[in-house]
């Protein structure tokens, strides 16, 4: 989410005159460190061009490494990274606009892998219908670039008008795309069911409302803006599921034969996090032995950084 303000000298002054506000407290009251570390591993982004990163998410057809993108208005281009930040390969996908590219989801399908990419930003609900577009994951090896054509346009619209969204979770079982909405006092849990059609506009449904990130009435517009849901991740095993807004990581793990819309109205874990300058991103690792976080280039630092927050005890992957 890209966001920008332009104020007039006389409107600074008047604004500096008034008694400071301060945020309400978002954090809930116990963030859980019994599964990830507290302090996280931070990592300088080589790479130049990743400087409004808004979504990440870890490959499958190139261990140990991460496909990122930057937010609205960027080249039509993903970036693969490696966990230590290193690494200045570039995907360019072509027949496609970044209209406002606001997360990224991998998702294996037997010995294949697909790369989803959610064109779902829409922060003054100007578009009827979102896109969510889906292609095969390519094997980079040591290319510094490739190009990808082949690439399927998942069109939707809501039941219930306009949405901006920046969260999009891929069930790796069931391969149902779920969205999670952004600028609403309750966050809506959509579902697009497997297999989305890829000829007509398809009907997202709504299957809940996301059990954590709520407004109160007296939230003001910065409190409200740091409850925004802006990414997510779900385990390759689809047992665990991690969701972001910008100053917490919600975590829920499925109970036996719990769908994933049923697990995110339960309470959440509050997981380790150090709060980043609009850092909007998050993914589990494909061995599922770390999440990580990647900032924006803000305002206060040229430089962009990877964050990786190690699991305490070694999980169950079926990654490769």
């Amino acid at each position: 989410m890209r966001i920008r303000f332009y104020l007039p000298i006389m409107f600074v002054i008047a604004f500096m005159s008034c008694d400071e506000r301060k945020h309400r407290e978002v954090q809930l009251p116990i963030s859980d460190s019994s599964l990830f570390v507290n302090t996280p591993i931070k990592h300088w982004v080589e790479n130049p061009e990743i400087d409004e990163a808004s979504g990440i998410a870890a490959s499958y057809q190139n261990p140990h490494k991460f496909w990122v993108h930057n937010d609205s208005g960027g080249d039509n281009v993903l970036f693969l990274i490696g966990a230590n930040g290193k690494g200045l390969q570039k995907l360019i996908l072509e027949g496609i606009d970044n209209r406002d590219w606001e997360d990224i989801a991998v998702a294996r399908n037997g010995t294949s892998s697909y790369i989803y990419i959610a064109d779902t930003g829409d922060n003054f609900k100007w578009h009827s219908t979102k896109f969510i577009y889906r292609f095969q994951e390519p094997v980079m090896g040591e290319k510094s670039q490739m190009t990808v054509n082949h690439i399927e346009t998942i069109e939707f619209e809501y039941p219930d008008g306009r949405k901006d969204a920046e969260c999009i979770l891929i069930d790796p079982l069931s391969k149902d795309i779920f969205i999670i909405s952004n600028r609403e006092a309750e966050k809506h849990i959509y579902r697009l069911k497997y297999p989305q059609s890829t000829q007509k506009v398809n009907t997202a449904e709504l299957v809940g409302i996301l059990n954590t990130s709520k407004e109160r009435p007296t939230d003001d517009k910065a409190s409200r803006q740091d409850l925004f849901v802006t990414s997510g991740s779900i385990s390759n095993t689809g047992e665990e599921i991690i969701v972001k807004n910008y100053k917490n990581i919600f975590y829920w793990k499925k109970t036996q034969n719990e769908t994933i819309a049923q697990a995110l109205q339960r309470p959440a874990l509050i997981l380790p996090y150090e709060v980043e300058s609009q850092g909007e991103a998050v993914s589990f690792s494909q061995d599922l032995s770390e999440y990580y976080t990647i900032t924006e280039k803000g305002h206060r630092s040229n430089s962009v950084y990877l964050s990786c927050y190690k699991r305490k005890n070694k999980p169950h992957s079926n990654s490769f």
